[in-house]
């Protein structure tokens, strides 16, 4: 038998001084520290967006049908009764993860051209931030009626100039919504099977307080970029272009190489960089 008072086997009542205290201390320590790692993690994560999708529920709306360059539904906003109506437009999304082009397509071999024709429109409302899309969740279906307005107003879309912008690019569906992260890398192979499916990319950029900013992405001439876009979803790049206000949307017209920016830290959600117009 070993009678040396700092050897411990465990099967003793009690452990000798020299090898109780550190133990006692590490136990202490880890009390401490556990804790304050928790908070730690928990202060870094991002909180779960605002934007809402009201999946199950159906919503008729009526507006203007806008097909370029990406297909909008403009309607009218009255603050209150008798003001003068302000327009904000709704981002047309087909069911699942496609763009709504294949269901107007159906909608105009029925009805003709529907550009600038008014139309009244059920499906599934998606918002964000000032921002909303509109799912067309019964696809040929959701298309309730067509007229011709007797005025029609036309699109005012106002030209910022030429500018450059730092984000991610992700998709406007899930972004604004549908999922929760919509965006970052657990989202990036989700946002590539949207954009490939025909939704319009979407760069995104956030200020200090996170109130992200959302810029739909299409060609120098309006046309879809979306295969173009492919290879830099989930990344923070640097784009630019003319960019245009488009009632409540951004759109902006790209007409410069993507190039990929600094890289960011997962934790952070995203760039905290805002578009300069000059």
């Amino acid at each position: 038998m070993n009678n040396d008072p700092d050897f411990y086997i465990g099967w003793q009542d009690k452990a000798s001084p020299a090898f109780a205290k550190p133990v006692r201390w590490v136990v202490i320590g880890l009390f401490v520290l556990i804790p304050v790692v928790a908070v730690l993690l928990v202060w870094q994560q991002r909180g779960f967006s605002d934007g809402v999708f009201e999946y199950g529920t159906l919503t008729t709306v009526e507006g203007q049908f806008i097909q370029e360059p990406v297909p909008f539904l403009r309607i009218s906003v009255q603050s209150k009764p008798g003001a003068t109506p302000t327009y904000e437009r709704l981002l047309l999304i087909g069911f699942g993860k496609h763009g709504a082009e294949s269901t107007i397509e159906q909608w105009e071999q029925k009805h003709g051209s529907l550009t600038d024709k008014t139309l009244k429109v059920s499906g599934t409302l998606i918002y964000y931030n000032g921002q909303a899309a509109l799912e067309l969740t019964e696809q040929a279906d959701a298309l309730l009626a067509v007229s011709t307005p007797k005025i029609t107003s036309t699109p005012v879309s106002i030209l910022l100039g030429r500018t450059e912008v730092t984000g991610e690019i992700t998709d406007p569906k899930c972004f604004l919504g549908v999922m929760k992260p919509g965006d970052g890398r657990p989202h990036r192979s989700c946002a590539v099977r949207c954009i490939a499916g025909g939704i319009p990319p979407l760069l995104y950029t956030t200020d200090p307080q996170r109130t992200g900013t959302g810029y739909i992405l299409v060609g120098a001439n309006g046309q879809p970029i979306n295969a173009q876009m492919l290879g830099f979803v989930g990344k923070n790049v640097r784009m630019q272009g003319q960019l245009e206000r488009a009632d409540n949307w951004l759109i902006l017209r790209v007409d410069a190489p993507v190039s990929v920016a600094a890289a960011i830290p997962f934790w952070s959600g995203s760039d905290k960089t805002m578009a300069m117009c000059h």
